[in-house]
Formats: C-alpha cells, structure tokens, sequence
C-alpha cells in the first residue's frame, strides 16, 4: 500500500508533535566487485535487421550506511535553511534570508557529492554496424530519505503545519490523532532549481518566499507502507538496545531485544514468504545476542542488525539507497 503527499505552501511554528520514523530504504542490488571498481550492465535490444539499441549502464562507487545515514542528516538540515529562510522573507530580513539560501545550496552540494553516479550510454547502430545516434546521460537517485528521530521532527512539523487543513489525511496525523509512521522524501535536484530561483529573486520577498514554498509542497513527499510499520518498531527497539548496552543496562536492553523480536514477527506475518530466510536469520540471531549482551562488541552487532532491517524498507523511485551491503534481502522492487 502506497500514498503520497505532496506539501503546500505556508511555513510556521508547529505546537502539534509528530512522530515520524523514516525508512530508510535500502537496495538490494549486490555487487561482487570492489567500491572502487565500477559496475557494468548491458542491454541489447531490437533485431538488428534494420536497427540495435545498446543501452550501458556504469556505475562507480557506492553509497555506504554511514554516508546515507550523513546523506539524510545533511538534507535534514538543508530543510532547516529552507524553512529559516521563508520566516525571514515573511519578516522581510532579506539578507538573512538569502545566507540561509546559500548554507542550504552548500548543503546540496556536499549530498550530491556522497552519491554515486551512474553514466547511462544508449548507443543506435544500423543493420550495416554503423553508429547513427549516441548519448551519455550522468544520472543519481536523489530522493533523499529525512533522517530519523528529534531531527526530522523538527523539520518536518513546520511543513506539516503548512498542510494542517489536509492532515486528517491518512499518514499525515497530528498528536490527537492516531500516529502513522511514514517516510519523507526530498527531491534535491527540484529543490536546488527552486533555491537558485529563489536567490534571483530575493530582492522581492514574496516571490522569493513562492519558489521556496514550492520545495516543501512539490519537493518533499511523504509515503505510507503498512507493511513497514513494524520494521520501525523493530528499528527504535534495536537504537534502545544499543544505547543501553553502551551504558550497560543489559536488562533494559534485553527487553528492547525481546520487543525487537516480537516487531519481526509482525512484519513476517504482514509480508510472509516475501520475508525469506533473512528475517529467520535476524529472529535468530536477536535471540542468541539476548544471552551475550555483556560480550565485546554486542551493541555494534546491534548496530549491524539495525542496518540491515533498513534494508528492507520499501523503496521508492530514485531514493537515495545503500550500495555497498552484502547481505539485504530484495523484499520488494519497482
């Protein structure tokens, strides 16, 4: 079940508290070959008796789960600079405005930076082997997932306040209302266009102000999986029982474990054999670490079993996404 939201325009104060657990979607697409090395698909299509379409793909580096996790942050703090920037053209401090503007494109920057590129080369070759059209396109998924927890909450809530008269919607829920975890989605190339618009227009607020309230209504979307609620249960369970065997409260963070486990199975029954053996795997492995959390290096197995159910978070077209695991189950695909 998927629904999306786009965002409307108007930016302020929220006093309503939301909860929004990110998925952080991860990919399930494997490589045997180094994160150095680029990857390499071809496609051949048509006959050839009169035309044949190559298209390649090459891929080189990869996206690691501490540079998505950075990635995600980093666009949380882009969204700050943008909602800065419109309290300030609201209040006409232009010049504030516009240095907001310029940290939220330095931001954009440094994300783009983090992200792999993929060249796609679409090659026509004639029946006689002769080449008659060729083109290299660079592309990168750049949707990128909000990072989770006190940031993104803060982020989020003035965007949401924006769209209050539609937040009886279904995934977008105030605190009275029942809370339904969804994820946020920035679409970065849209929103860099709308902040260079934005700075040629700043020396007249208004206009300004549209194009930035056009990067929280058509460039942020929200997106509900009822399947991947419990996956974020499972996933504020393992964060507890982490922290906990950091500070060395076992029992605490064996009752996160258990909680953990119990979410698994949840989301097992919601998926059933899509699941496969990987979420047997994780139950298992929860249940053993349960009886070793004073072992060395318990929290960052913990750690280890928090990245890997990220990986089977729903994915959306172009999302931003791991590269470089080993080991993530393909739940699903688009």
């Amino acid at each position: 079940m998927n629904t999306k939201y786009s965002l409307t325009q108007r930016c302020a104060a929220c006093s309503a508290a939301v909860l929004v657990a990110v998925a952080l979607a991860l990919s399930a697409v494997r490589s045997s070959a180094a994160e150095s090395t680029a990857n390499v698909s071809t496609n051949i299509y048509g006959s050839g008796k009169q035309f044949q379409t190559t298209v390649e793909r090459r891929s080189q580096g990869g996206l690691s789960a501490e540079d998505l996790h950075q990635a995600s942050l980093l666009t949380s703090q882009f969204l700050t600079h943008v909602n800065q920037a419109m309290q300030e053209l609201a209040d006409m401090h232009t010049d504030a405005a516009r240095t907001d503007i310029e940290k939220a494109q330095s931001l954009a920057k440094v994300v783009h930076s983090l992200l792999p590129t993929t060249v796609v080369t679409t090659t026509v070759k004639d029946a006689q082997g002769k080449e008659i059209y060729h083109d290299e396109q660079p592309v990168q998924d750049n949707q990128i997932p909000i990072f989770s927890g006190d940031v993104a909450t803060e982020v989020v809530e003035p965007i949401i306040e924006a769209k209050h008269d539609d937040a009886a919607l279904k995934g977008v829920k105030l605190a009275e209302a029942q809370i339904i975890h969804t994820a946020v989605l920035v679409d970065l190339n849209y929103a860099e266009r709308k902040l260079k618009r934005a700075i040629e227009l700043i020396a007249k607020p208004q206009e300004a102000s549209a194009e930035l309230a056009l990067i929280q209504s058509d460039g942020v979307h929200f997106y509900a999986h009822q399947e991947d609620n419990p996956l974020v249960e499972v996933q504020q369970a393992l964060r507890l029982a982490e922290r906990m065997v950091r500070e060395k409260k076992f029992e605490g963070a064996k009752a996160n474990l258990v909680t953990a486990k119990l979410q698994l199975e949840a989301y097992h029954a919601l998926v059933g054999a899509d699941a496969g053996l990987a979420v047997n795997d994780l139950e298992t492995s929860i249940q053993k670490l349960s009886g070793e959390l004073q072992t060395p290096g318990a929290a960052d197995q913990i750690r280890g079993m928090w990245d890997k159910v990220t990986g089977w978070f729903k994915r959306e077209s172009g999302q931003a996404h791991q590269t470089t695991t080993n080991s993530v189950p393909r739940i699903s695909s688009r």
